[in-house]
């Protein structure tokens, strides 16, 4: 490469990473004014080329509430959880979450998936994934400032503070099912999507994880796939999907009503 040639590719390569840094990993959102979820004649499939899970799907879950989603297996409660996460496209309908279209990369939602797909003996240590969270708050290529002291507290509220260095693959399922909502907590999230996130728990850590679903801060909004009728007395709204169809079971049902 020649010097003259040498010196515009540094001018454009400077001028690129001089952009990057501004590109936003995630657009700043504004306060929402309505529900946390409104859908209207929703339908999806697991699959793009799948039957239909559920179809004509209308939900309202107001922001605060902790909604538990039942029903038998395959009726299309991940599916759902899905949509709503950005993760899985509409077949038709409309749905908001947090007054916007589902989206990946939305800071102000956070989806536990009830098997987190990590990849096994990757050197990735508790504290780094829940580091994670902050990604959400700085450019694709910014210099990423973790915020320790978030971190830490994170760590301490799930009862994680002695695992912190441990390689995630180390972790059972319930030390990491904690980690990812330690990391939700950092990244901030308004709305937790939970797809059966007590099916790998100990005792230990069902109680640790039921105390942080039942202290949540008044604006935090639950959205839980679950089996366990106690989780859905627990919750203020209770829907089920069955046979394509969801109905609501019990609205504001044994608790606080923090979301009225």
């Amino acid at each position: 490469m020649s010097g003259r040639s040498a010196g515009l590719w540094e001018q454009f390569h400077g001028a690129i990473f001089g952009v990057l840094p501004r590109i936003p990993y995630a657009a700043a959102e504004t306060p929402v004014a309505g529900p946390a979820i409104r859908a209207e004649g929703l339908t999806a499939a697991a699959r793009l080329d799948g039957p239909a899970a559920f179809t004509d799907v209308a939900l309202e879950i107001p922001v605060g509430c902790r909604a538990a989603l039942v029903g038998p297996n395959g009726s299309g409660k991940s599916t759902l959880l899905r949509v709503l996460a950005g993760l899985t496209p509409a077949r038709a309908g409309k749905v908001e979450v947090l007054g916007r279209a589902p989206a990946l990369g939305r800071r102000r939602v956070a989806y536990l998936a009830q098997r987190p797909d990590l990849t096994p003996y990757f050197p990735l240590t508790l504290r780094r994934l829940v580091q994670m969270g902050k990604y959400a708050h700085h450019g694709w290529f910014d210099e990423c400032r973790h915020g320790d002291a978030d971190v830490d507290q994170a760590l301490r509220l799930l009862e994680l503070g002695d695992l912190a260095e441990r390689p995630v693959h180390a972790l059972s399922g319930g030390q990491l099912q904690r980690g990812l909502l330690a990391r939700a907590t950092v990244q901030g999230a308004e709305l937790l999507l939970l797809d059966e996130p007590y099916a790998a728990l100990d005792a230990t850590s069902r109680a640790i994880v039921e105390r942080f679903l039942a202290e949540r801060p008044a604006g935090l909004t639950v959205v839980m796939a679950t089996h366990d009728p106690a989780d859905a007395r627990r919750s203020d709204r209770v829907l089920e999907l069955r046979g394509g169809a969801l109905r609501l079971l019990h609205d504001c049902a044994g608790h606080d009503h923090r979301h009225a």
